[in-house]
């Protein structure tokens, strides 16, 4: 199962993207905006939706 975890894990800097993707979109439904820029991209529901995945993802692996 480490091996696994170790391959599939996402790297710390997809972590932080991922992150910071849903701390963009926080803010900007708080403003409410309901479309994000973050690094200068229009950043979609779809791509949240990753990010949100993705983040569980490697809290589950960490657990």
């Amino acid at each position: 199962v480490a091996l696994a975890n170790e391959v599939m894990s996402p790297t710390e800097a997809e972590v932080d993207k991922a992150n910071r993707i849903l701390a963009a979109m926080a803010e900007a439904e708080a403003a409410g905006k309901g479309a994000v820029s973050l690094d200068g991209r229009l950043i979609d529901y779809a791509s949240i939706r990753q990010a949100e995945v993705l983040v569980e993802k490697a809290r589950q692996i960490a657990a």
